[in-house]
């Protein structure tokens, strides 16, 4: 066929704009540092971002999670620590009361002794974390009691019983309570898809041992029978047995929490892993490589000059050049 000038022409211009096209999209990704300006220019990488994005959100939330679970363990760990040390302290002072050699001023003194480690066991039940209650459940602001006002989730009445969020922690067998109900209360945290981790210890859990008793009253038993007429030997000697099992139930606490501690390591680096993971996979389907780019923009140059020089050659001179 014949092939004019116009058609010449024409052809260049459309070669030249796709040039221009080329060398500004290169141009682009040079700046920006990524491969796409739109949606439109790699759609199935764009999915690839958007999930990889969404990952790298959940995995934010889940580290933040577990830094601040980690933190509730921490101290919750600090005060079973307290609480063990109150126990061992109580039962050294069995010991040397269960003594006969101890006289009644002797064992007096040890009655206020152990006065004063059951009132701060009392207080490390009720222990903080900022303004919040480690051994209080969900309601770590404290409980609102029958005046409509907050009070410590520990208490006692003036029984001398020991009381949490209201309710006795020993109930008498038979009595009608909302202590199974409060007991299942546990602050938890979402640490990942379907992964939970209590961050404390209920109340109860912690000042109830072997079932049916707690430690606090065990403190204000051994109290009654040092400060009575006559304190038997023999049976504050009793008490000791007593002291061990509830140190055992301290310590198999202490332990529980120690393995949720590993868990949360092991959580931690394996998210630490997959946030690695999850960046990359963004970098690959967002980032453009620099170098890559620097070269392809080189050729488009390269082309797009030859074009220029190219069309200079192709469009012919017109009428109005021989009119000079």
């Amino acid at each position: 066929m014949r092939v004019t000038n116009s058609m010449l022409v024409s052809s260049f211009m459309g070669n030249l704009s796709s040039n221009t096209a080329r060398l500004m999209e290169l141009q682009n990704q040079l700046s920006s540092g990524k491969k796409s300006a739109s949606i439109s220019d790699d759609p199935v990488s764009l999915i690839y971002s958007q999930q990889a994005r969404q990952r790298l959100q959940r995995l934010e939330m889940y580290q933040k999670n577990i830094q601040t679970t980690g933190e509730w363990l921490t101290q919750t760990e600090s005060a079973l620590s307290d609480l063990n040390e109150v126990i061992k302290s109580a039962m050294e002072a069995c010991v040397t009361a269960a003594n006969d050699i101890e006289n009644a001023g002797d064992r007096q003194n040890t009655a206020e002794y152990i006065a004063q480690l059951r009132d701060h066991f009392l207080n490390t039940l009720n222990s903080t974390y900022g303004t919040k209650f480690v051994f209080g459940g969900y309601d770590t602001t404290g409980y609102t009691n029958a005046n409509g006002e907050k009070a410590n989730p520990f208490t006692v009445n003036a029984a001398g019983d020991l009381l949490f969020n209201g309710e006795e922690v020993t109930p008498a067998p038979g009595t009608t309570t909302n202590l199974g109900n409060i007991r299942d209360d546990v602050l938890t945290f979402d640490l990942g898809l379907g992964v939970e981790m209590e961050a404390t210890m209920n109340g109860v859990d912690v000042a109830v041992y072997n079932g049916d008793e707690n430690i606090y009253g065990l403190l204000s038993d051994l109290f009654d029978e040092l400060s009575g007429d006559s304190p038997d030997a023999e049976t504050i000697s009793g008490f000791i047995s007593k002291f061990q099992d509830a140190q055992e139930h301290i310590l198999g606490l202490t332990a529980e929490l120690g393995g949720r501690q590993n868990r949360l390591e092991m959580l931690e680096n394996r998210y630490s892993m997959d946030e690695i993971n999850y960046t990359q996979m963004k970098s690959d389907a967002e980032d453009a490589d620099i170098a890559e780019v620097i070269m392809n923009l080189k050729m488009a140059e390269a082309v797009y000059n030859a074009a220029l020089a190219a069309g200079a050659n192709i469009i012919q001179p017109t009428l109005m050049d021989f009119l000079r």
